[in-house]
Order: C-alpha cells, then sequence, then structure tokens
C-alpha cells in the first residue's frame, strides 16, 4: 500500500494505545504522547517530599538535586520505547494495510524482551544505530554515573521492566534485524532521534553538565522502577490523559497539568492537606472510647523516639496496642516523617474487624474536605464502605468526571495498587508481596516506603514468612521509611532476628536463659546502632491471676462438652478454641447432643446453632464475627453462652469469656487466647467465675512422647498434627502448665515464652532422649529449608540490571513465579463459584456466590468452571471432580 495523506492514520504515526470505535480504524494515542504522559507523572511523583526522599534513602543520598530527578524522568519517559518496533506498531494494521498485502511474519508483536538482544550488542550495526539514535546516550554512559555507565544502562533496563518483573538479556529473544527495519510510512530509528529529541526539551535539566551522580547502589535502580511503574499506570489511565493521534508542541504542558492533578487526585499528592492539618489531636479526641489518659503501653511507644526506624511493642492481649501504633502515626504524620499507614494483619477476617476502628480514627484525624479514604486492602471488598465492604464494580465502569475524592479510591482497584493508598488495612500478605518475586513487588515497594508499615502479630509468623516480612523490613528501612511491629509476647530469640534487620541473625547470639526472663515486659524495643534498646512500659492496669489447669480429654468430646454446658448453666460465657476444624465440630456435635431441650446456651446465628472456624463462606464469617461480638463483646447480655472455634476466635476479635476451655498449643498462642479470658473489667461474673480459669485439654499420656511416633493424629500436635509441628515447645508449655497452677498476666508473660522457647529450653527437652533429638533435627531442617525456599522467592535488591542480569544472581524472576511463589507455605486453597448461587444456611436472602475450598479436602480435584449446588433443608451439597462436598451450618466439609 502506498504512503499517502488517505493511508489510515495508524499507519502513518508511532502509537502507544489504541482502542477499536467500531472495527477499524484505530483510535490511538500517540507514542511520543504516552512517553510524556509518564514522564510527567515520575516528575510529579519525585515532587512530592517524602517519595523523593525515599528514592534518595534507596540510593544512599539524603537528597536528589534537580538535575538527577531530570534524568530519572528522562529514563522514565524512555519505558516505551520498544513500541518503535515494526512488529509492535503492526500489530493492529489490516492485511491490506501492508506493502503487498501480505502481513508480517516472523516477527514478535511485544516492546520490550525485543530491546534485550539491543542492549547486549548481539547485532552491533542495529545497537549503534538505535543508542547513535539518542543524540545524549553517549554522553549519559560517560558522565552521568561514576561506573562508566552501568548505572545508566541498569537504570534503562529498569525502566523496561515496568511491566512487572526485571527484563531478561540472555536467553529470552534473539536478535531480529526486521522489527527495525521501516514499514510503509514508519521508519523505527527517524522516530526514535524524534523522541530523544523530544525528551530533550522536556527534561533539559538532564543534559546539564554537573549534578549529583546517579548512585550505583542497585537498591536505587529498583526503587526507581517501582515509581516507573506507579508512573506508567497513572499515565495509562484515559480518564486523565486522553487519547491524542496527532503531534502537538504544546503537549507536554498540557501533560505535566494532567499528572499533577492525577497524583493529587489518587492522593499520593498531600500538599493541601497538610496544609489544612492543625496539629494531631490529644489521645482523648482521637480516641473517645477510651475514656481516660494513654496507658502505660500507649504512652511508652509515643514516647519512644519517632526518629527510630524500627519500633517492637509487646504487651498482652487487649492492652490497647492498636491505638498505640495509631497514635504514633499521627505524631509522625504531623512532624512529614510519614504521608500514610499500611496496617497489617494476619487473616482477612482480622483486616475486616480492624477497618472500622481505623475508619473511626482517620475521622478523628483529618478534617472531612481533605480525609482519606481508608482502602479495605482485602481482594474483592471496597474502601471507606462499611465495615463489611463491598464487592467492588470493575475499574472500566468508572465514568469520567468523578469527584477528587472518588478518584482517591484508585489505590483499591487492583490489589497490585493497594500499598499505594494514604491508609489502608490489610493482610500482612498483601505488604509480603512488595518483597516476593511476583509482577510488580517493586511498585508495591515504592508505594509503600512513604508510609508507616504496621505488622500485627509477627509471633504468628513462621520462618518462611518471617523470612519475607524481614526481606519487606531490609527494602523499606533501607530506603529511609518507618516500621512498628507489635505482638502480645516475643522470644528473645526472635525481638533480636526483628531486630537486626539488614543484618545476618544467628540463634546463637540470643541472650542467656535467665537475661532473657528478666527483660522489661511490657516493652518498647528499638533497633539502635549499637543494637536493640529494651524500654520498660510499665502495667496497664489489666493485671489478672489465670487458674490454669490441664485435662487428659483432649480426644474425649463429650466430657470437653460437659464441662462447658455446667459453666454455662451457671451463667457463664465459655469460650472452647480447639486446634483443629475437625474436633470443633465434633465438640459442636457433642455439644448439641447433650444439650437437649438447653440449645438456648449454644451459640447461634439467627436462631441457627452454630460454631466458628475458618471454613465458612465469606458471607456467613462476617455474620459469624458479628454475632460472635455481639454476644461476647462489650455489653453484651449476662446469660450463659458456649461458643467453640479454632484459632478464628483468638484474633482480632473483641470478645471476653468467664472460662477458657482450649487445646494445647504453644505457650505463645496459649497467651493469645488467655487474652480472651476476662478481657473487659466489669462486675456481671457469675459466681464461681469471678476469677479467671482456662482448662486446658491434653493428651491421655505422661508426656507428648507419643505423638513422636506416626500414625491418625487429629490434634494439631506435633509432626504428624500438622498445625503446631514443633513438640519441643509444647512439652515445654505442659510443662509450664504443671509446674505454675496459677498464671499472672502480664507478669510473668516473659518468663513463660522464654522458658517454652529459648533455644537453652528446647535443648533441655531434646535430652528427654534419641526420639527427641531426632525431632529437634526434623524440626530445625524444615526451618532451614523454609529459609532457604524464601529466600529464593523474595527479590534481591542489591543486584543491578544491568551487571547482575543473568540466573545466577538473582535478580530475575523464575518462570512461572506467579504461580509458584506464595506468602504462606501450607495447605493451598482454591476458590469456587456456585451458579445459581444457593442460600445461606443462617439467612435465606442472602446467597453464597464463591468459597474458598482447602487443597487437603479436594485431593487433587479442580473445578473446571461454575458449580452447580444441591440444597434442601438448609443444607447444600456439591461435588468437584470426584470429591462430594456439603455445607451447611456447621460449615464446609467433605461428605463421606
Amino acid at each position: 500500500m502506498a504512503v499517502t495523506e488517505t493511508a489510515p492514520h495508524y499507519t502513518r504515526q508511532f502509537w502507544a494505545k489504541s482502542e477499536p470505535r467500531e472495527g477499524y480504524p484505530k483510535r490511538i494515542h500517540l507514542l511520543e504522547h504516552h512517553l510524556a504522559d509518564v514522564g510527567a507523572c515520575f516528575e510529579a511523583l519525585v515532587a512530592q517530599p517524602s517519595i523523593r526522599r525515599r528514592l534518595a534513602r534507596s540510593g544512599g543520598l539524603d537528597s536528589l538535586d534537580d538535575v538527577m530527578t531530570d534524568r530519572l524522568a528522562l529514563f522514565a519517559a524512555m519505558h516505551d520505547i520498544g513500541k518503535i518496533s515494526a512488529g509492535f506498531q503492526t500489530q493492529i494494521w489490516r492485511d491490506g494495510d501492508f506493502p503487498g498485502g501480505r502481513r508480517l511474519s516472523s516477527v514478535t508483536r511485544g516492546h520490550y524482551r525485543e530491546l534485550a538482544p539491543v542492549m547486549t550488542g548481539e547485532n552491533s550495526t542495529t545497537t549503534d544505530r538505535f543508542f547513535g539514535s539518542l543524540e545524549w546516550w553517549w554522553d549519559a554512559t560517560e558522565s552521568w554515573d561514576d561506573c562508566g555507565g552501568e548505572t545508566v544502562c541498569g537504570l534503562f533496563i529498569a525502566a523496561l521492566s515496568h511491566h512487572g518483573r526485571p527484563l531478561q538479556l540472555e536467553g529470552e529473544l534473539n536478535h531480529n534485524s526486521r522489527l527495525w527495519e521501516g514499514m510503509g510510512g514508519l521508519d523505527p530509528f527517524a522516530q526514535l532521534r524524534r523522541i530523544g529529541a523530544l525528551a530533550r526539551q522536556w527534561f533539559p535539566g538532564a543534559l546539564e553538565p554537573g549534578g549529583q551522580r546517579l548512585p550505583s547502589k542497585p537498591e536505587f535502580q529498583h526503587h526507581f522502577l517501582g515509581l516507573c511503574t506507579l508512573a506508567d499506570w497513572i499515565g495509562s489511565r484515559d480518564e486523565w490523559f486522553p487519547f491524542c493521534d496527532e503531534p502537538r508542541d504544546d503537549y507536554m504542558e498540557r501533560a505535566r497539568q494532567q499528572a499533577r492533578n492525577a497524583v493529587r487526585a489518587v492522593g499520593l499528592n498531600v500538599a493541601a492537606q497538610r496544609e489544612q492539618f492543625t496539629g494531631a489531636p490529644d489521645f482523648s479526641d482521637l480516641f473517645p472510647h477510651i475514656q481516660g489518659a494513654p496507658n502505660a503501653i500507649q504512652q511508652a511507644a509515643a514516647d519512644a523516639s519517632l526518629d527510630a526506624p524500627l519500633v517492637i511493642v509487646e504487651s498482652e492481649t487487649g492492652s490497647g496496642k492498636t491505638e498505640a501504633a495509631l497514635w504514633r502515626f499521627a505524631r509522625m504524620y504531623e512532624k512529614g516523617m510519614v504521608d500514610g499507614l499500611y496496617f497489617a494483619l494476619p487473616t482477612r477476617a482480622a483486616a475486616v474487624q480492624l477497618h472500622r476502628r481505623v475508619r473511626d480514627f482517620t475521622a478523628n484525624l483529618f478534617q472531612e474536605q481533605h480525609r482519606p479514604p481508608v482502602v479495605l486492602a482485602v481482594p474483592g471488598y471496597k474502601p471507606d464502605s462499611d465495615a463489611e465492604g463491598v464487592a467492588l464494580q470493575d475499574y472500566n465502569s468508572y465514568a469520567a468526571g468523578h469527584h477528587e475524592a472518588d478518584e482517591r479510591t484508585w489505590a483499591a482497584e487492583s490489589s497490585k495498587r493497594y500499598l499505594a493508598a494514604q491508609i489502608a488495612v490489610g493482610t500482612v500478605d498483601q505488604a509480603m508481596m512488595a518483597a516476593l518475586k511476583v509482577r510488580h513487588s517493586h511498585m508495591r515497594a515504592a508505594s509503600l516506603s512513604r508510609n508507616l508499615l504496621v505488622v500485627d502479630e509477627v509471633h504468628a509468623s513462621d520462618a518462611y514468612m518471617s523470612r519475607i516480612i524481614k526481606a519487606l523490613l531490609d527494602a523499606h528501612l533501607d530506603a529511609g521509611g518507618y516500621a512498628l511491629l507489635m505482638s502480645a509476647t516475643l522470644g528473645s530469640a526472635a525481638r533480636r532476628q526483628w531486630l537486626s534487620t539488614g543484618r545476618r541473625f544467628n540463634p546463637d547470639d540470643a541472650p542467656p536463659l535467665d537475661d532473657a526472663i528478666g527483660t522489661h515486659y511490657p516493652a518498647v524495643s528499638v533497633r539502635a546502632a549499637d543494637g536493640e534498646r529494651i524500654g520498660a512500659a510499665g502495667g496497664n492496669r489489666q493485671e489478672k491471676s489465670v487458674t490454669i489447669t490441664a485435662r487428659p480429654m483432649i480426644h474425649d468430646f463429650a466430657q470437653a462438652a460437659e464441662l462447658a454446658l455446667e459453666a454455662a448453666r451457671a451463667g457463664a460465657k465459655v469460650l472452647v478454641i480447639r486446634n483443629t476444624v475437625s474436633n470443633a465440630v465434633a465438640t459442636q456435635e457433642a455439644l448439641e447432643q447433650s444439650a437437649g431441650n438447653e440449645l438456648g446456651l449454644l451459640f447461634s446465628v439467627n436462631s441457627v446453632t452454630t460454631l466458628h472456624h475458618s471454613r465458612y463462606a465469606p458471607e456467613d464469617r462476617r455474620l459469624l464475627d458479628k454475632e460472635v461480638e455481639r454476644r461476647l463483646g462489650p455489653g453484651s447480655d449476662s446469660s450463659g453462652l458456649v461458643v467453640v472455634g479454632t484459632q478464628t476466635l483468638e484474633q482480632s476479635l473483641d470478645i471476653d469469656a468467664d472460662l477458657l476451655i482450649t487445646d494445647l498449643c504453644p505457650v505463645d498462642v496459649l497467651l493469645q487466647r488467655i487474652g480472651r479470658l476476662h478481657r473487659h473489667q466489669h462486675d456481671r461474673r457469675p459466681t464461681g467465675y469471678e476469677d479467671p480459669r482456662c482448662i486446658v485439654l491434653t493428651p491421655d499420656s505422661e508426656d507428648l512422647s507419643p505423638l513422636l511416633q506416626g500414625g491418625v493424629n487429629r490434634t494439631g500436635l506435633g509432626p504428624h498434627g500438622y498445625v503446631y509441628k514443633d513438640l519441643r515447645v509444647l512439652e515445654a508449655t505442659l510443662r509450664l502448665i504443671a509446674k505454675y497452677p496459677q498464671w499472672d498476666i502480664p507478669r510473668m508473660n516473659r518468663e513463660l515464652v522464654e522458658n517454652a522457647t529459648h533455644p537453652t529450653a528446647l535443648k533441655a527437652i531434646e535430652g528427654l532422649g534419641e526420639a527427641w533429638e531426632e525431632h529437634a533435627r526434623n524440626i530445625q531442617g524444615e526451618i532451614i529449608s523454609d529459609i532457604q525456599n524464601a529466600h529464593g522467592n523474595v527479590v534481591q535488591r542489591n543486584a543491578s540490571f544491568f551487571t547482575d542480569n543473568n540466573n545466577g544472581s538473582g535478580l530475575l524472576f523464575p518462570s512461572g513465579a506467579e504461580e509458584r511463589i506464595r506468602t504462606r507455605l501450607g495447605d493451598e486453597g482454591i476458590e469456587v463459584e456456585f451458579d445459581p448461587p444457593p442460600l445461606s444456611p443462617f439467612d435465606t436472602t442472602r446467597r453464597i456466590e464463591t468459597m474458598t475450598i482447602a487443597g487437603h479436602l479436594l485431593r487433587g480435584a479442580i473445578p473446571d468452571g461454575p458449580l452447580e449446588a444441591v440444597t434442601a433443608d438448609g443444607v447444600f451439597t456439591f461435588t468437584v471432580g470426584e470429591q462430594s462436598f456439603r455445607y451447611d451450618r456447621h460449615g464446609l466439609r467433605r461428605d463421606e
């Protein structure tokens, strides 16, 4: 086809984005305009003080001068330069648009992997022509860094990697000269010369002599990639940057204005908010539900130096650690040290529960006009809605012309952008993805860096999760960020591990056992240049003396049920926590059988008797959470009640029991469960339950040695129980229960935890015999394996995108990483969809649309589409492959 003015415009202009109207011709946005959009967005991002400081710190600098930011913006603008290739440009052409009427063959349509052979010089002619077309390139490699151009090349490759993973230079694609040949009216190298000249006009400071040299630290390249990706995501939104299919001399001026508007609209520019901020309110104004002054742990957390990059708050469950973290954030925001907050919790349910409290806090901190939405960073839920959240509408259904306050929900439209929110509450998994080799982890990390990262219940993290969170903290603190970790009680070895962030931790460095026991508690610890610094917090006026006894009835569901019913008949609120869902259901069934006409003593939702665990559909789980807080929370009535559940009852729910019956578990978990016992101070306890009591259900054996053997084990204890595998900690916990029939909380917390987790205490258990020594070796082997697994899965931020671009450096993301890499080791769940959705057993106005099924229940079966459920009498059944399931008031289980 001859090139004429009547030829389709998309064959005469280089485009970056296209959109069909009614088939052909295409609506296009010029490549030079899109590059200007993204360069302007990057420029607008690094104009924000917090973002600029974090980028500087990632490179080991205190600040960035304007010459450097212009150079970085230039690199960001070049992010899609590979789109000049003939393969990319002609992918929207019709056959008749090609010369001779024949479509190009043997050319790829991508735009970034195709540049790898150009970068490596596989064909010197193409490489010389490509970089020679950028008149400033060779000067940049000679004078912009102190590494002979290695940093320049690293940053250029980082910009090309904005699609979510580092560009692999070797072994991806071979050179194909046809990609860079002219086609019709398009000349790739002529366009490259034009774009190079435009970039020089857009960012003239980049070509100024002098200025800061680009930092050689590879971490700087990684942080730059994150911001470049963020700029591309903002700059690709049509509402802010409408398509323009003709060159315009004034385009960059318009792009800069739109970029500033967009960055402000999504909440990344908080200047106006800060101008209207009159200072952090007093504690009582921030938390009006807490009558009086802050308690000891809250005051200690506030008094810890705001300059401390990492703070650990240890205090008993229910002592107000959440308010301590929020109050510290308010003061850090006031000082301009952070822009926002990400509150990371161990479970989705915990995030949903906390979302309401953080939203109330935000309403008390910010004036309404500049109040940021509190994003609920749980996929499928919308921010700033009611506490339950609602399904988020699809991004493309949003109409143009939103009020700016609505635009700030942009961060919630994709889970990849959750960490860009100014205020967000979500799972720790979302934060961990900023450290893992998954797509767009760099954008997550760079977005998070400006905010205070709070991680709750760090004691609950296993070796695999701990290694990933540690890598997350390394990157966050290296960029000048701030973090606060919270725990009911950390062992000294674990505390040193967290405070050694950035340095290799050796378990042998743990202090002697006696010193560890003598460490302050409650406490606020900070990482200092000379190691950890632990400050006493004083008491929180919530001391309680718990009578604790072991009963060898972990397998006797009827006897455990009778204990609970006896207390409920006396008017007690009884919490029964089992380690496994199967044992919880068996306990519930025993209760229902024993209760007879006293079913009113058992927990119910909408008059349907039930229990509380993780195998419920999301709709029903929220009903369960609400009702258990209503029946056991502040202001509940004084009638007797038994609630049976699993670990779901020990985290985040504000509930108060008169009696706790629990399976044996590690001492730190046991203390967490005891935190639900006499949680609130009041005088409505029934006779005989004025003082807190805890009954621990144990195996019927002298010690736990039988659990070292194989065989069926549904207790969740030991190497064959799969929940709490380290039997050494469990044996030590059992001995503490026998030794101390009275636990004074929180005075004894440190002593209890150290005597069950300290290396010296574990060594003593290993001395019980060869079987215990072998168990210790197996546990240690699993820990080492998990740590190595985690290390291979985390982003190696000390690897350069240029000089370390090989499989041995850890820079590159493995093929199929999205499917293989997980935030947690263990049973993988699969979400299934129902069509039509069956009714909830608790509410006939609600339907169950989706449900997650644990992998071990599926036994390898995988759904091939929506499932059809058969419903009858409050029960529905369905099949996945050859596996049959039933779902009713007791939750999901195999129908065998």
